[in-house]
């Protein structure tokens, strides 16, 4: 059988060397051109037989008709019928591997998935044997999970695991338990053809047990939901440290975390663990909880305080959040009402780019609080500054601000 796989990012030589074992003949279309730019791209692919590929360059465009089977990623701007490779991964696990995948916790959305994967790890990893796989730890493609299980095969380690978890891209592949945390801002995919909105949701159908945030709910291609996360069922106690009362519980973070994102996120992974634990055993792990590298709460000297977000996927709507918690939090309620609010970071973190005009129009919110310095760094910073005449720095000495600090960083991690 012969087949065609389309684009050679997020996977794709992956996917063709499992094909190829599976005894197709494998095409990969380069329909963007990757293989003209990086010339040495497949020589790092661990595979013998990568001979057996045949390439096709991006002005070659196939004829979709000569193959049995076309994969692409689910963004992929193409008008023909086509396995994603969500699917594709689902495929060639459950070939390889059998039912492993109901040992799966898959997570994705546009905001808080790493946050939920990692909360969910810290609740279960005590009790069980977990492994984690997140975009702190790398690629989140959905060829990624199978990556995951191939390694732990070989060196084998795929027996010691009881829970898998895994944060993806753009939707699910096939699990036990799987959730959509949120889509704040819906973007279109596929040069304009599709929406994330859609791709997402599609995916559901992987997940054996569904967990949905209820905003989603608006569209009718939901079916079957096992549960629907509803944060208008909390009740917010304390901002800072945050505290929140939920189905009569008292869910309570430490000083490490800072935002009222985390309630949204913390109840996925409530409603998840409550699979394999009882909620005051869940409630009681979530007090210990930190994650390191994206959001850390210092407290200086005089009384202050660096609160750093940084986070590969920030877009404006969760910009504005936390500047509004900052100031509500650090700044209103500080006998030390000088603040600083320190944006910048990298272009190209994730598909959701950010829009620089919708984030200069939410800064632009804020000009009227006096007590607020803002300050500019990175590419993110260049653009802005665009925008606006504020301090540029490459970088930040915090000792030289006297007051709380947000520092907001958009930055890659792989």
């Amino acid at each position: 059988m012969s087949m065609l796989i389309i684009d050679v990012n997020h996977g794709a030589p992956e996917l063709a060397k499992e094909y190829i074992e599976l005894g197709y003949g494998v095409s990969i279309w380069d329909i963007y051109g990757k293989l003209d730019k990086e010339k040495n791209f497949l020589n790092n692919i661990n595979f013998k037989e990568i001979n057996k590929i045949n390439i096709l360059k991006s002005t070659e465009e196939p004829k979709f008709n000569n193959y049995d089977k076309i994969i692409a990623p689910i963004h992929c701007p193409i008008d023909v019928d086509f396995m994603s490779f969500h699917d594709a991964t689902s495929e060639i696990i459950k070939e390889k591997y059998g039912s492993i995948h109901k040992k799966f916790i898959e997570i994705t959305g546009v905001k808080g998935k790493t946050t939920t994967t990692e909360l969910i790890n810290h609740i279960l990893r005590e009790e069980y044997n977990t492994y984690l796989n997140n975009s702190n730890k790398g690629s989140i493609a959905p060829v990624s999970i199978l990556n995951c299980i191939n390694y732990l095969n070989e060196i084998n380690k795929i027996d010691f695991y009881d829970i898998f978890i895994f944060e993806v891209s753009l939707g699910l592949t096939s699990c036990e338990y799987g959730a959509i945390t949120n889509i704040l801002e819906n973007y279109p995919i596929a040069k304009g053809r599709k929406d994330a909105f859609m791709a997402k949701c599609s995916t559901l159908k992987n997940a054996n047990k569904k967990f949905v945030n209820k905003n989603l709910l608006k569209s009718d291609i939901f079916e079957n939901i096992d549960t629907v996360i509803d944060i208008n069922k909390t009740e917010l106690l304390s901002k800072y440290p945050l505290r929140y009362e939920y189905n009569n519980k008292i869910v309570e973070f430490n000083n490490n975390i800072f935002g009222s994102h985390f309630i949204e996120n913390s109840l996925f992974g409530i409603e998840i663990c409550k699979n394999f634990m009882d909620i005051d055993t869940i409630v009681d792990k979530i007090k210990s909880f930190k994650i390191n590298g994206r959001m850390n709460v210092v407290k200086k000297e005089n009384n202050c305080y660096l609160i750093e977000n940084i986070n590969p996927g920030l877009n404006v709507k969760s910009i504005d959040n936390t500047i509004n918690d900052f100031i509500n939090e650090f700044i209103n309620d500080f006998d030390n009402k000088n603040g600083y609010i320190l944006i910048g970071g990298d272009f190209g973190c994730t598909c959701e780019e950010i829009n620089i005009e919708k984030l200069s129009k939410v800064i632009k919110k804020y000009l009227s609080n006096k007590n607020i310095k803002f300050i500019l760094s990175g590419d993110l910073g260049k653009e802005l500054k665009k925008y606006f005449d504020f301090e540029y720095i490459d970088n930040i000495d915090y000792d030289k601000y006297n007051g709380n600090l947000l520092k907001i960083y958009r930055k890659k991690i792989c």
